[in-house]
């Protein structure tokens, strides 16, 4: 049984729509102390993990709401909603007899708590480390997120190799080194990056990143 063709399918036209897989031996060599198969799914023989590029998913969150106008009265309304469309892949798993453990990068989540996703995009061949902490993809530069990851018992197929998006690029993004020396992945910065433009967030879907509630402010009161 492909476990990866098994998630993609439940999750076609959700707005999940990027999906990377590779072996447990690539995991545990990159997963940090406590969080390798073996303390985690000591059955498990791949890594499957699912992300959101471009806006088709803000798209369905708000037809969602349209409906349902309680759902921006949840502090993390986009998360919840992942989380209901992920279900589908639990049960599409669990129908295929593929054992499975899932994770999510939860905003509501300390970090210490959850899997390093930002490794996990590496690995599973989503993209690449950009120089303002975001894995940037060879498609959509850094207009995507990760939104699920999951353990099978399974093998996957090895994850396609490809030149990493940043390599050779003059990175506009950086333009002047902030005081810190530390490149922040700020809106301004991101939109900077030369790959993957076709695949911007929508304004209103940025402004919900990176000011989560004055965004939820205007959205309750339409």
């Amino acid at each position: 049984m492909n476990a990866v063709e098994v998630v993609a399918g439940a999750l076609r036209g959700t707005g999940l729509n990027l999906i990377g897989s590779c072996g447990i031996e690539v995991y545990d060599r990159r997963a940090p102390p406590g969080f390798q198969s073996g303390a985690l799914m000591s059955t498990a023989l791949g890594l499957i993990v699912v992300g959101s590029a471009g806006r088709e998913l803000w798209e369905n969150l708000r037809r969602v709401a349209e409906g349902d106008r309680e759902l921006w009265d949840k502090a993390h309304p986009l998360d919840g909603y992942v989380g209901t469309l992920l279900d589908r892949a639990d049960i599409a798993l669990a129908r295929a007899r593929i054992g499975s453990r899932r994770f999510e990068p939860l905003l509501a989540e300390a970090p210490a708590q959850s899997l390093d996703f930002r490794a996990l995009g590496e690995i599973t061949g989503l993209g690449s480390m950009g120089p303002f902490g975001l894995v940037i993809h060879p498609i959509h530069g850094p207009w995507w997120a990760f939104r699920g990851a999951w353990l099978i018992d399974v093998e996957v197929t090895e994850p396609t190799a490809y030149p990493a998006p940043c390599s050779g690029c003059h990175a506009p993004c950086v333009g002047t080194a902030p005081p810190d020396g530390i490149l922040h992945a700020t809106a301004l910065v991101r939109r900077r990056c030369v790959v993957g433009a076709e695949s911007r967030y929508l304004e209103e879907q940025i402004a919900y990143h990176y000011d989560r509630e004055a965004m939820l402010a205007k959205l309750r009161a339409r």
